[in-house]
This record gives structure tokens, C-alpha cells and sequence, in this order.
């Protein structure tokens, strides 16, 4: 039997692996001079050339901005900076021929603006982070126009006007005689803390009927500030989210960016998302309400990409599938019952599949609608069939279902499967007739065969209702169905192909849902089959790593914001005591613009640390000043043991007179990120950041450190109150017992 894709799947599914390509904020050099802009859509291989001025280090006034992709040409922006970010009028082509014109404020495109697309569309209206959201109008090439509300991109409530002057309503994205809104015409106040009321259905009410309410603060018209939290009326939290743009009457209207989470009544968590630019990216996760784990996907910018599964409320395995680009790979996933019987299911995709599925002749024609359904339309009583080639071991049993409709028309030819199709000398057909009546028939080498004549059956859906189709073969025996009730029991037979389809005569339209194949196994044959699993915690299995340190004994330690940032999952691993530690951790607080983090162990089993023995010290240290880092560079190559290197203050300023750094002799190396710098007593006075670019400046030995200050900035604002390590009792020990005692509160981080 072949299991090729199986066995790929449940590899796959054990490694967790996502081939989207992560997009984040970056702080990017963009001339000889070190001067920086932030790009918000940054991705490995991305450069920038700026030409216009630069102030403090940063691309200040109005200027252009040059992006490459791995040395090609990508985009220009011209418009205007403020402190490295785009603020104010300016205009974005793309080497695609995309040319957008709009207000930019905190880098993001928003407000009013226009689209000029790459197929001849242009666009006029509401822009929020680049997108199409808001009121406005789109033009479209063949002179076919929608005005309305757009949500990320796409038509949701408006008026479109086709080509030829046709009218459609569509209202939250699908087509309606009438358009049925009615603006609340709510208009909340401007920055402070307000409490709204919401029905079961999430529509805006009063306290009286609300099923749910929301605590917002606005700091301008649609803008909320801040995380907003939803409760259920008892008060306990129902989810928690931040967004770019919140709308007053629609939640479907709603841009989210970000972490959001939703809970169940009892407090665990029913779901977890990440929002890029108003589209899912990354991991999305469901919970049954006992905290076990329901499904679990990965996302890149709205689609499907990567491992997909779902699990029983048991724990159990229910299904394995794999995505790409948003569509189902091989069209094959793996679905499980509770008792451990398997399938490997293959589901037709007629999208992907169009050119095969479409076929156009004087008698018949067959298209792929919007919907993704395949029609049929005769236009004599002709037998007329579609179908396609399915890969199916024919020793295993197996079922075959689909769900198919007469739409229009009349017809006495019966309309139904084609299935085991290799010729019209060698086929099955199973067919039903609008008036309540089935027959199961074929040929054999050319030879007719008949499994039963057309028989009566109140299981069958008449007129132009949908009915549900399936055969199955267990053992010696195929199973007939229809909407679920058995109509035949008679001997297999043997299938000489593996084509599955639609066949139907009479004149009219039929509709061709699905087709869903499943061929069964036991547990124990996949097992046989199965990889070796690999060692989660093992260091291939991690995308990268850098340093950190703990600054409480409850677990909270501090690192590069650029280590953690948009990691789907963190690891710790430290020593105490000669015995290695491994624990997952969580990010608690960022600080983007000073590159700084502070995350913690996550795990119930992990208790408390020793004492931290150093102390912070914020003082600013002079020039010359001994210092020293512990960390771990390039932990893949030069392995996890933790690294001593040391130096002295060479400058208390960065780039351009960057106050918030030093510029350090110490030697560092990527993985050192995020790692302690101490004084020669043992204080802890920064943190290991970057270094510069020795190849664009022809340097050597230039690195920096953050500033502890900024440091403490950070833990001020943590959610928890922490007690900061104050212990002396390591400066008068030698340099190399301080290193000993230091290593044990210094972790590696780990990321992917």
C-alpha cells in the first residue's frame, strides 16, 4: 500500500514545522552613515537605501526609500519620515506596479487614500495598515464598479455594478436582495474608560438585555487604545485583543493586529490567535473547556500553511493534515475515531483542479463556481459525465461519498456517481431520480452488470434536493447508502480504475458538491509506519537562540526584544547545580523601541530559584570602565556551553550619539543577544545588543549594550510587582568563581 504522503504527514505532524516566512518590525540601516528607518513588513534578506536626511540616527523629513529582497528590486516609498518612521503624506509602489497614495502615521498607512492595483483595479477610500478597510470605492477593469464597506481587501457591504449595468447587494459578503443595516449612530467619548453593552449576537444594546460587555478606551474616532476586553455579564473575561481600526455598529468590520484570547465561563482558554495585518499569521488554537486541546493550525497571512490538527476531548488524535499556501496538500489528510480506526481521506479540490473539472461542448458544459461546487448543465437527455483520478488501494476497504443535486430541469436518465472508472467498458454507477428511486449498475470488460434495478426509497430527497451518496467496501461487501440509510448490501466487486465523478443525463443543471474518499487502517498499520519521533526538546528543532538572565526567582528574565518577537513557542534552558534545566516560557512585556523583553517559565512543575547574586546597578559607567558578558554566540555551531568574553566601555554612547547604549570592546557574536554585561564586581550594568556591520563600515570590535535604566524602565511597568536582586556577596570573589556563580542565572533562549 502506498503511504508516502501518510508517513511525510505524521512526520510532519511530530516536528510542527511552518514554512511561513515571518514578517516583524525591524530597525534597518539604510545608508554609510548608520542612519535607521523602521520597516514594519521586515523579512530576512530585506535592505534599504534612504536618500534624504537624517537626524539622531534616524531618516528625518521627506525623502525616498529604496527596498531589496534578497538584491532585487521590491518597493520605493516617497514621502515623508519622522525619527525613522513614515509620518505624514507619501506614495508606495511596488515592483509589482501596485502604486498606493496616502497619509502614513506611526509607519502604518491611514486614512483617506487611492489604490492603483496591478490588473487595471483602482481604488478611492478608507485605508487602515496598508489595506482596503473602510468606505470606499473600487474600480474595476472591465468597468464593473462596488462602492461600500471593504474589510481587509475584500467587498463586505455595498453595492456592486457589473460590467453591463447589472445590480448585486451584498451585505457581510454575500449577495442579498436589500441591504439591511441600521447605524446606531453611537458616538462615544474621546479617552476615557467607557463600558458597552452587547446582546447575544453582538449587537450593540442596553445593560438591560446584554449578554456581554466591553471595556474600551478611544483614543481617536474608531481607534481603541490599549488591549480591549470583553466580559460576559456575570464578569468573567470573554477575550481580550487589540485593534488598529474597532467599528461602532459591525464586528465583522473590525482590523485586529496582535495576540487576541478567548475564555470559556469557567476561565480556561477557548481560543488564541495572532493578527498581522487584520489576517491570522502564525499559530491559531482551540481548547475544550477541561484545557485540553482542540485544534491547532498554522497560519501565513490569512491562509493555511503548515501543520493542521485536531484532537478528541480525550486527549486523542483526530486528525493530521498539511497546508500550503492555503490549500490542502495532495488534497489528502488523516482523520481517527476514538477507538483508534484511521483513514487516509483524499478531498476533491475542483479549484485547484479547474482545468480538468471544466470541459465545454455543443451538447453539455461543466464550470467550477465561486462556491468551489462543480456544475453540470445538458442541454440534451444525453449521459454526460465528469470525473477525475483518485489514488485508492483497492485492498484496503474504503468509502467513497459525495453530495449531489438536480438544480433544474427533467429528466428520466437518473443522475448520480461515477466511480471505479477506467473506460466505458469498466465502471460504476450509482444513481438516484428526482421522483424517489436509485439503481446501481455498470459494465465489466464490456459487459453489463446490475447490483439492483431501480427500486423505490423514501431515503432519497426528491425534486432538486441535495442527497448524500456513499459507497463503501468492508471486506467482501459494498455498503450503499443514501442520507445515511442503507439501501444495498451486496457482493464487492473489483474496481478496474480510480476515476470518481458526476454522471447525469437529462436536460438541466446539476451540482456536484464534494467527493471524499477515505481508505481505512488500524492504528498498529500506522505505527508500522511511523518515524522515529524526535526529541522535542532537542536544539534542531529550534529556528534560533539567544541570551537572557533571570531577574527574580520567580522565573522573569530579561532579553532582546529582536530575540522573542514573534516566536510561536520559547524555551529556557539553564544549569543549578550541574543539573540541566528545560522549561517553556511566555513573553510578559516588550519594549520595541529600546529592544528589550521579559518573559517567564511557564511551567506549573517549575517553583522558585536560588538567589540571584548581583546586583543592577544604573549608574552610567565611565569610558574604560572593565566589563565583562556571559552568553551563548552562535549556539548551534559553537555549542550551549555559556561563553565568557570581556572588554572595556569604549564610549557611553551609540550610533549618532545613541544615549540609550554603550558602545563596548567586548566581544559578541549572534546568541549573544539578550545577555548580561557586568562590571568587574559583578554588577549588572547592560544588556549584549548588537554590534555594527564590519563589512558596510569596515570596522572591528564595535559593539553595544542597553543600558540597565532602560532595563528598569521596563520592569516598572510589569503586570506584577518584583523584587530586583541586591546581593554583594560576590564582589570580592575572583573572576573566575564570579563566572561560576553568575552561569547558573543565566538561560539560554531558544525560539521558533
Amino acid at each position: 500500500m502506498k503511504r508516502n504522503f501518510l508517513i511525510l504527514l505524521i512526520l510532519w505532524s511530530f516536528t510542527l514545522s511552518t514554512r511561513a516566512q515571518i514578517l516583524k518590525d525591524e530597525w534597518i540601516i539604510c545608508n554609510k552613515d548608520g542612519c535607521k528607518i523602521l520597516d514594519p513588513y521586515f523579512s530576512d534578506g530585506v535592505t534599504m537605501k534612504w536618500e534624504g536626511n537624517c537626524e539622531n540616527g534616524k531618516a528625518n523629513g521627506f525623502g525616498k526609500l529604496t527596498k531589496f529582497k534578497d538584491g532585487e528590486y521590491e518597493s520605493t516609498y516617497e514621502g515623508e519620515f519622522k525619527n525613522g518612521i513614515r509620518e505624514g503624506k507619501g506614495k508606495f509602489s511596488h515592483v509589482s506596479g501596485t502604486v498606493l497614495e496616502c497619509p502614513f502615521k506611526d509607519g502604518q498607512a491611514i486614512g483617506i487614500g487611492s489604490y492603483d492595483l496591478t490588473d487595471g483595479n483602482s481604488y478611492q477610500g478608507e485605508i487602515v495598515n496598508y489595506r482596503q478597510h473602510g468606505k470606499g470605492i473600487q474600480n474595476f477593469a472591465n468597468g464593473a464598479k462596488f462602492e461600500g464597506f471593504f474589510v481587509s481587501d475584500k467587498m463586505y457591504t455595498g453595492k456592486y455594478t457589473n460590467y453591463d449595468g447589472k445590480i448585486t447587494y451584498i451585505q457581510k459578503y454575500y449577495p442579498v436582495e436589500k441591504i439591511n443595516e441600521k447605524p446606531r449612530n453611537y458616538k462615544p467619548e474621546m479617552g476615557v474608560r467607557l463600558t458597552e453593552y452587547f446582546d447575544e449576537n453582538w449587537n450593540r444594546c442596553n445593560q438591560k438585555n446584554a449578554s456581554y460587555y466591553r471595556l474600551v478606551t478611544y483614543e481617536s474616532e474608531n481607534k481603541p487604545k490599549g488591549i480591549v476586553k470583553d466580559f460576559y455579564i456575570n464578569g468573567a473575561l470573554q477575550s481580550e485583543f487589540t485593534a488598529v481600526y474597532l467599528d461602532y455598529d459591525d464586528e465583522g468590520k473590525n482590523f485586529h493586529e496582535g495576540e487576541a484570547n478567548w475564555y470559556f465561563k469557567n476561565g480556561k482558554i477557548e481560543q488564541k490567535r495572532f493578527y498581522y495585518n487584520n489576517k491570522i499569521n502564525g499559530k491559531k488554537t482551540f481548547y475544550y473547556d477541561n484545557g485540553q486541546i482542540a485544534q491547532e493550525a498554522n497560519y501565513k497571512l490569512g491562509l493555511l500553511d503548515g501543520i493542521y490538527q485536531q484532537w478528541y476531548k480525550t486527549g486523542k488524535t483526530k486528525l493530521i493534515a498539511s497546508y500550503e499556501n492555503g490549500l490542502l496538500e495532495e488534497n489528502k489528510y488523516i482523520e481517527y475515531d476514538e477507538n483508534g480506526l484511521a483513514a487516509l481521506v483524499y478531498q476533491e479540490n475542483f479549484r485547484s483542479n479547474q482545468e480538468h473539472w471544466e470541459v465545454q461542448t455543443e451538447s453539455n458544459q461543466s464550470e467550477v463556481k465561486q462556491d468551489g461546487t462543480l456544475a453540470l448543465y445538458l442541454k440534451n437527455d444525453k449521459i454526460t459525465s465528469r470525473y477525475n483520478y483518485v489514488t485508492l488501494d483497492q485492498n484496503s476497504d474504503y468509502s467513497i461519498e459525495c453530495i449531489i443535486q438536480k438544480k433544474s430541469g427533467k429528466g428520466s436518465e437518473g443522475y448520480g456517481m461515477i466511480f471505479g472508472f477506467k473506460d466505458w467498458s469498466n465502471y460504476f454507477q450509482f444513481l438516484i431520480s428526482e421522483y424517489g428511486s436509485y439503481i446501481i449498475l455498470g459494465q465489466f470488460e464490456g459487459v453489463n452488470i446490475k447490483l439492483c434495478e431501480w427500486t423505490k426509497s423514501n431515503a432519497i430527497y426528491t425534486g432538486n434536493k441535495r442527497n448524500l451518496l456513499k459507497v463503501m467496501k468492508f471486506g467482501e461487501e459494498f455498503i450503499f447508502s443514501i442520507n445515511g440509510e442503507v439501501v444495498e448490501r451486496p457482493k464487492s466487486k473489483d474496481l478496474r480504475g480510480n476515476n470518481i465523478g458526476i454522471t447525469a443525463g437529462g436536460k438541466g443543471e446539476y451540482a456536484l458538491e464534494n467527493i471524499i474518499v477515505k481508505e481505512f487502517m488500524t492504528a498498529k498499520e500506522l505505527e508500522n509506519k511511523e518515524p522515529k519521533r524526535e526529541d522535542p526538546n532537542s536544539s534542531g528543532d529550534w529556528k534560533g537562540n539567544g541570551s537572557g538572565f533571570f531577574i527574580n526567582e520567580k522565573g522573569y528574565m530579561a532579553t532582546n526584544y529582536h530575540v522573542v518577537k514573534d516566536a510561536t513557542a520559547i524555551q529556557v534552558e539553564y544549569f543549578q547545580k550541574g543539573i540541566k534545566n528545560i522549561y517553556p516560557a511566555k513573553v510578559i512585556v516588550t519594549d520595541k523601541q529600546n529592544d528589550l523583553a521579559i518573559i517567564q517559565i511557564s511551567d506549573p512543575a517549575f517553583k522558585t530559584l536560588p538567589t540571584i547574586p548581583y546586583v543592577f546597578n544604573y549608574s552610567i559607567k565611565d569610558v574604560g570602565t572593565d566589563v565583562f558578558a556571559l552568553g551563548y554566540p552562535m549556539a548551534d555551531v559553537m555549542g550551549d556551553e555559556i561563553k565568557f568574553t570581556d572588554g572595556k566601555i569604549s564610549a557611553k554612547t551609540g550610533i549618532e550619539g545613541d544615549i540609550r547604549v554603550y558602545q563596548i570592546s567586548v566581544p559578541i557574536q549572534h546568541g549573544n543577544s539578550g545577555g548580561p554585561l557586568f562590571d568587574s564586581k559583578g554588577n549588572l550594568v547592560g544588556i549584549t545588543s548588537s554590534m555594527l556591520n564590519k563589512e558596510m563600515f569596515n570596522s572591528e570590535n564595535v559593539n553595544y549594550a542597553i543600558k540597565s535604566s532602560y532595563l528598569k524602565n521596563l520592569i516598572d511597568v510589569m503586570p506584577e510587582n518584583i523584587t530586583l536582586p541586591n546581593h554583594l556577596d560576590i564582589y570580592n570573589k575572583p573572576l573566575t568563581e564570579k563566572i561560576k556563580l553568575l552561569s547558573d542565572f543565566i538561560p539560554i533562549i531558544r525560539v521558533k
